[in-house]
């Protein structure tokens, strides 16, 4: 809006979009153009902090109160596949503060991530290391509450694992067929096993079985570790299936008993197998 002339200031902005309806707003966001929109989240709203998006309780099309809705059973009962892998907050380092963290957990910013990542040799000797990634406040990784693996399972607590049992509890009231997986799978080849290990949507590939190119998986996937990720690969999505066809993701692929929230399958494998375990 500034931009455009229509305020000086954020002041004037605010003042400017109080006198607009709902309907006025939405149609001059809609006449702009995309590049015009990722621009002002990485220019303007991302050095605030405030550049994430998420699901809005508009009332209409998301409840006012999605939880309470859910408790009252104002929704639809159908049979639930919910997951997380077991190291969700390694992905969002950055985030470290907000779980007690002294800084952020990354020495590299994603530009260098993301080279290193595409040209990275899974199958040679280990090319990079811990201290090359990880700030020394975070090492040894295994370090109790100040360690790089403590301060990532707090934020996965915090921000992942604190919504699922808020949105499950709450179903759990109004259904029992809810079937939940944590993804444990951490044998990419060193560092890689303790910068990332079980990350936040690592357990893609293995739901789709796709190991081609992609943004991780030359970090990810060995010759040496195929065996086993493709044993547990077949397993999800043999589970997925079963699960979409009959709303139960139990079969024979599995070995185990997959029972109902609040019990928790785990997907795991060594290098050369699987390894499904229920806790």
């Amino acid at each position: 809006m500034i931009g455009d002339g229509l305020a000086t200031d954020n002041p004037s902005a605010q003042t400017y979009i109080a006198s607009q309806t709902s309907a006025q707003i939405a149609t001059y966001l809609r006449g702009k153009s995309a590049d015009a929109i990722l621009t002002t989240v990485l220019t303007k709203l991302a050095p605030l902090g405030a550049s994430g998006s998420g699901p809005i309780p508009d009332g209409a099309v998301v409840a006012a109160d999605p939880i309470a809705a859910i408790l009252a059973g104002n929704y639809r009962k159908v049979p639930m596949l919910v997951g997380n892998t077991r190291d969700e907050g390694k992905l969002f380092p950055t985030l470290f503060p907000f779980a007690g963290g002294t800084g952020s957990g990354r020495l590299l910013n994603d530009a260098t991530v993301f080279s290193i990542a595409n040209t990275y040799d899974p199958n040679a000797a280990p090319q990079s290391t811990l201290a090359q990634w990880i700030p020394p406040s975070y090492l040894p990784t295994t370090t109790p509450t100040t360690g790089f693996d403590a301060v990532a399972n707090k934020l996965t607590q915090i921000f992942f694992l604190a919504s699922r049992d808020s949105v499950l509890g709450a179903a759990q009231t109004q259904q029992s067929n809810i079937w939940y997986y944590r993804f444990d799978w951490a044998q990419e080849p060193a560092p890689f096993n303790e910068i990332y290990g079980a990350a936040h949507a690592f357990d893609l590939a293995f739901a789709f079985g796709n190991f081609g190119p992609s943004l991780y998986s030359n970090i990810e996937f060995t010759t040496a570790n195929a065996p086993g990720r493709l044993a547990l690969s077949d397993t999800m999505m043999r589970s997925i299936g079963a699960f979409a066809r009959n709303g139960d993701p139990n079969n024979t692929s599995l070995g185990v008993t997959w029972p109902v929230w609040p019990a928790t399958l785990v997907f795991d494998a060594t290098p050369t197998a699987k390894a499904v375990s229920v806790q």
